[in-house]
């Protein structure tokens, strides 16, 4: 019996420690949009919102906890969480955007390089000879270096903004 109890002390331990809660307070309803639009989240809470995120790991799941000093009714809840779900997957869809636009400059570039190490050797003049060299190991370096290391920063990214637009919305 007390094994069971443990196990599921342990189950609820874990479930705890991969959820993120992020507290959002609003003075009034007002700051939850764009100053200039109704249908925009406000971008500062949205950084903020974002920024909360840090230091977890990208597939944690999210809850935002809203409190604010006026009761808000079921519409305006609905339409609260419609409200920052959609402008996480408005982000979420530009960064797919921009990696694919990423990934066909890096392949452009890639290709680049080789094709000019492989011209390179037919090059007689030295000084040109070297800076095609040069040029051409520069063009598959910064595609492998971004590879590497910058294409899992915007995963990363791409993984939050995916978190974000599915959290859970609590109005407290």
């Amino acid at each position: 019996m007390k094994r069971f109890y443990l196990k599921i002390k342990y189950d609820i331990v874990i479930m705890v420690k991969n959820m993120i809660e992020i507290h959002v307070n609003l003075k009034s309803l007002e700051d939850l949009f764009h100053p200039f639009s109704k249908n925009t989240l406000n971008p500062t809470l949205a950084s903020f919102i974002y920024e909360e995120c840090f230091g977890y790991l990208a597939k944690n799941n999210i809850q935002i906890f809203i409190s604010s000093n006026q009761s808000f009714s079921d519409k305006e809840k609905e339409t609260i969480a419609k409200l920052i779900h959609s402008n996480f997957k408005a982000e979420l869809e530009e960064e797919k955007i921009k990696n694919k636009l990423s990934n066909t400059f890096r392949t452009i570039l890639f290709i680049a390089g080789i094709l000019i190490l492989l011209f390179v050797y037919f090059i007689q003049i030295e000084f040109v000879h070297e800076f095609l060299l040069i040029l051409g190991w520069l063009a598959i370096w910064e595609t492998v270096y971004d590879f590497l290391f910058m294409e899992m920063k915007e995963k990363n990214k791409r993984k939050r903004y995916q978190k974000i637009s599915e959290s859970k919305i609590i109005f407290e």
